[in-house]
């Protein structure tokens, strides 16, 4: 009884984690093709303070690869960044993504929060999906 228990654990375990894998794929996959749109993030910071050439952080490493700008957010809720990345650009949609959520932090909080890590540093079949996770989890979802 207790060896069939233990059977049936792992296999779910190797079944989640072959889906926690593809799905990890798929999204980096995705994260890498950009059709050209823009993406936008509200950073809670007045107009007047903000530049787009002077954007500190992951944005002005990407450079002239994207175009930056700037716009009031509505009910002054603070500054719109629009950032789309320009024809020819080798700059995928995790790039700036990740970029825009580095940028808002440093305005924000004046540093890059970063989520806290596992538990357990030593990689095992169980927690390698959350690291997976936590490593990528800047590049996709909403901003």
């Amino acid at each position: 009884m207790r060896a069939s228990r233990a059977i049936l654990v792992a296999v779910t375990a190797a079944a989640a984690g072959v889906t926690a894998t593809s799905v990890v794929k798929k999204r980096r996959a995705s994260a890498q093709d950009h059709d050209g749109r823009p993406h936008v993030i509200t950073v809670f910071r007045p107009y007047d303070e903000l530049k787009a050439e002077q954007v500190p952080g992951s944005l002005a490493e990407l450079g002239d690869t994207v175009e930056v700008s700037l716009r009031p957010a509505p009910a002054d809720r603070g500054t719109e960044i629009s950032v789309r990345p320009r024809d020819g650009s080798p700059v995928g949609a995790g790039d700036i993504r990740r970029a825009l959520r580095e940028t808002r932090s440093l305005l924000e909080a004046g540093d890059v929060l970063l989520p806290s890590g596992p538990p357990t540093t030593k990689t095992t079949l169980l927690n390698r999906p959350l690291q997976a996770a936590t490593e990528h989890g800047r590049e996709g979802g909403l901003l």
